[in-house]
């Protein structure tokens, strides 16, 4: 018997797990530091994956009318994937916080009672002292009745909001999922995990390639696991951190990011990234540090982070440039999408789509619409709210190309979200005080694309073909987990953090984080300001230099500097998998040119052990820290 892609029981697996999945990453979170790895690729949903395999070969054998279809397999990956995404670090987790610190931390020092909180939403804020009392200082539960009721109606506005992004998200990857899978046949290497583990015909688990790197990477993983427990036992090291040899030394210190890591599973990942992207990658964050180092010798700049030589604007232009090319060459097709969408004659059919066009169209409509009737209560203009829409919607498109062609490992983009881009753009002259707090108010969701979920929708459109899941029910199941997603890491966050209080955090920069949302906003409504032409001349030569490196890709063969490694190689986490990026260059280099394309393929099934080895064994790493208490976490 064929079971469908989708089933009523794949959909009650995820809607069960989403809350368990939430809650076991803020806990090991908030309690050891442990993250669930970079944004292209979760380990936690790899081992739910391959534990749903092992299941089917018991079931194979003993109940086959129960055996899980690949779509199934594929549906839980893919929904507990974006669960995983919408509830991780540096996102959604962080809003509880957000919108409630502001009030707790307002001293007569900060002024923030005069300068802040007049601006902020009461509607999309807690600000009574009894009830976030508990969060900030521990000690306390959530489940008493002011106190739930006090947060509420802010998660329940927030859900809201992320839900029409969501929507927002597959309905643009509906328009152009025939364009850039059908036509231009972009790999999604990131697929290639799932798929391979999920589909039984591929005979992964049946190759003695998969399980020599499984279980050396495994090997390692557990030896430091025991490392962790028993000091005695030596470890592998997969951290270098050189920042205090060089914290006095001008102008090295310059650079921003130290702290690097070479862990076993981000080296496979790394390995499935085409040859020249990785070589770029590394070369071009070596670019960015000297940058930094030259303008900090000679006093360019006063301010690494967002002065000269402002990387982070290079970054920008890089992407308005990727993406305008894509937009520019995909302008025919774009072009029979809307005289689909009016009603004209078009060689385009839509019958296969997730939505069709006009469907899509009206599905966006429905989700800005939406997004202007919630901020406008905030504050903001309807057309400031389609800036802010447009442009978030448009770079996490281009983040979904970059996906789906190339698979970097990374796409942080702190610092060139709309809520820094628009002033930049503007001034903040231009805009109202009420219209800033409530844009800085929802910063966490806008902060780094590097948990973004928009890629995961084409991503999952992809999924589809091999699982035989059909594409409408596919992507309003992708609408429909987001709310699950998003009130579950409120549950988690709210439970966890009133019984700890906030300071009880392992990471020491996880309030930080939280507390960008006051300041930045204090910083902004302090010092009103026109356009920063500076900062828009950085993004001018962020697209003048990744033009130039597209014509140089295309006019000669060989060039080996990719256009999309400069917009991402001065991501903070680039900086961090730099050891990791280039050991994988390296790796693949080396068997390209002496093993040829035979000895690729076993190494890339080498590599997938790799990463199904090390997923386990760090998974295992934390529920062992959960029952020792102990932090395990290799440095």
């Amino acid at each position: 018997m064929r079971r469908p892609g989708i089933s009523l029981r794949a959909i009650l697996i995820v809607v069960a797990a989403t809350p368990v999945n939430a809650y076991w990453m803020t806990y090991t979170y908030w309690h050891f530091g442990h993250y669930v790895g970079p944004g292209i690729i979760y380990y936690n949903c790899v081992v739910y994956l391959v534990g749903l395999v092992c299941v089917n070969s018991v079931l194979r054998r003993w109940r086959p009318r129960w055996v899980f279809s690949v779509g199934e397999l594929l549906t839980i990956y893919l929904l507990l994937s974006l669960a995983t995404a919408w509830c991780n670090v540096d996102f959604l987790s962080d809003l509880p916080e957000a919108i409630s610190n502001p009030f707790w931390f307002a001293t007569p020092s900060n002024q923030w009672d005069e300068l802040v909180l007049p601006y902020l939403p009461g509607w999309l804020t807690v600000s009574d002292p009894e009830v976030i009392s508990g969060l900030f200082e521990g000690y306390s539960t959530v489940y008493r009745g002011r106190v739930v009721l006090a947060w509420l109606g802010p998660a329940l506005w927030l859900s809201a909001m992320v839900s029409a992004l969501m929507l927002a998200f597959v309905c643009l990857s509906s328009i152009f999922r025939r364009r850039w899978s059908d036509e231009d046949k972009l790999l999604f290497p990131a697929a290639m995990v799932p798929l391979q583990v999920a589909d039984r015909r591929h005979g992964l688990f049946r190759s003695r390639v998969l399980w020599v790197g499984l279980l050396l990477a495994a090997g390692i993983e557990a030896l430091n696991t025991i490392h962790g427990l028993v000091p005695a036992v030596p470890g592998i090291p997969f951290y270098l951190d050189p920042g205090p040899y060089i914290q006095g030394l001008h102008p090295w210190n310059a650079i921003r990011q130290v702290a690097m890591g070479i862990e076993p599973m981000m080296v496979a990942v790394c390995y499935l990234m085409p040859l020249d992207l990785t070589f770029s990658l590394w070369f071009f964050n070596l670019m960015f540090k000297a940058q930094l180092i030259l303008a900090t010798h000679f006093a360019w700049t006063t301010n690494i982070y967002t002065g000269f030589p402002y990387i982070d604007n290079q970054s920008l232009g890089g992407f308005i440039a990727l993406l305008a090319s894509v937009l520019w060459l995909g302008r025919s097709y774009l072009r029979q999408v809307v005289r689909k969408v009016l009603g004209l004659r078009s060689v385009l059919d839509d019958s296969g789509e997730a939505f069709s066009y006009r469907g899509a169209v009206i599905g966006l409509l429905v989700a800005l619409g939406f997004l202007i009737y919630f901020f406008s209560r905030g504050g903001m203009t309807a057309p400031l709210t389609l800036a802010w829409a447009a442009y978030f919607l448009l770079l996490g498109l281009a983040v979904t190309r970059i996906r789906a062609q190339l698979a970097p490992t990374t796409f942080e983009l702190w610092w060139i979200g709309p809520n820094h881009v628009l002033p930049m753009v503007i001034g903040t002259k231009s805009m109202s005080r009420e219209a800033q707090g409530m844009m800085w108010i929802t910063y966490p969701v806008t902060r780094g694309f590097n948990n973004n979920p928009q890629p995961w929708t084409l991503e999952g459109f992809k999924l589809a073909e091999s699982g035989r899941m059909n594409r409408g029910r596919l992507a309003w199941l992708m609408v429909a987990i987001t709310p699950v997603a998003a009130m579950s890491v409120f549950w988690a966050t709210l439970h966890i953090a009133y019984g700890g209080g906030v300071g009880s955090n392992a990471d020491p920069e996880a309030d930080h984080h939280a507390l960008d949302v006051p300041e930045l906003l204090a910083n902004a409504l302090a010092n009103p300001a026109g356009p920063d032409y500076s900062a828009l001349a950085a993004v001018g030569a962020g697209v003048v230099s990744t033009v130039a490196l597209m014509a140089l890709k295309l006019r000669f063969v060989g060039w080996p500097l990719h256009p999309v490694a400069l917009p991402i190689a001065c991501a903070w986490a680039t900086d961090w998998y730099l050891p990791a990026i280039f050991t994988a260059w390296l790796i693949k280099a080396a068997i390209m040119r002496y093993g040829g394309l035979r000895l690729h393929r076993q190494a890339l099934t080498f590599f997938l052990g790799v990463i199904v080895g090390s997923a386990i064994v760090v998974f295992l790493r934390t529920i062992i820290s959960w029952i020792v208490d102990v932090p395990l976490s290799p440095e």
